[in-house]
């Protein structure tokens, strides 16, 4: 252990990753305290606290360890992370999980991190590692962010975006669908997160196929105002 971060004889991060998925998940339960299935806190209020409690202590040091191959231990964890935000069953398609949170995915936030690092390690003499030129590489697993990271040109907002973007179009074969429906790869809250946590989560499930209008019939206002909006701005 050192800084935090567990360290084993091959730097593969394995350990250091399944405790960070404990630590997510623990921070889970209690992100579940502010929703139910009939009630809950209001959406921005929800991703707020996921990104203070869950995704702040699962990038931890990720400029480190990113390039581990145990990374999806974290992944699965911040999936879950996005489901609790969006009000979405554990069928719906990762990719809009996080279009839907307003949050890039994992992966794409690890690497705008480490790129942020490389800049700060080329450019601030403050930093530890400026002006270090490392030795040539002889094991593949020795994959340090001095070697394998381009420096940030732009700011992070804006390299997650265009990375996510690419991805979106290059990847995801329903991506048009998807953008039809509302979802978009982009770093804000899908229309009618300020219609209250019960409407967010039905629109969020009609948008993604996991629900449907006969799961509205039931006139209560949360209902009736969902299916207006779905029929008005969807």
């Amino acid at each position: 252990m050192y800084l935090g971060v567990t360290l084993d004889r091959t730097l593969s991060f394995k350990k250091h990753l399944e405790n960070t998925k404990a630590k997510v998940n623990t921070r889970n339960n209690i992100l579940r305290k502010l929703v139910n299935s009939k009630w809950g806190a209001d959406p921005p209020t929800i991703r707020a606290t996921a990104m203070a409690l869950c995704f702040s202590t699962a990038e931890y040091a990720c400029s480190s360890w990113c390039r581990s191959r145990h990374t999806k231990l974290v992944d699965t964890a911040l999936n879950d992370t996005c489901r609790i935000i969006t009000g979405c069953v554990k069928t719906t398609p990762v990719p809009c999980l996080y279009a839907l949170a307003d949050i890039s995915p994992p992966h794409i936030r690890r690497l705008g991190i480490a790129q942020d690092e490389r800049r700060t390690q080329e450019t601030d003499i403050r930093h530890p590692l400026h002006g270090h030129v490392p030795p040539p590489r002889r094991l593949r697993s020795r994959a340090s962010f001095v070697q394998t990271v381009l420096p940030l040109q732009t700011t992070k907002q804006a390299a997650r975006t265009n990375i996510w973007e690419d991805e979106w179009q290059r990847n995801d074969t329903r991506a048009l669908e998807w953008l039809d429906r509302g979802i978009t790869p982009t770093e804000s809250l899908a229309s009618g997160h300020d219609l209250g946590w019960t409407t967010w989560k039905s629109l969020n499930r009609l948008r993604v196929e996991q629900g449907s209008p006969e799961d509205l019939a039931e006139p209560t206002p949360s209902a009736v105002a969902c299916a207006r909006y779905w029929q008005n701005d969807i």
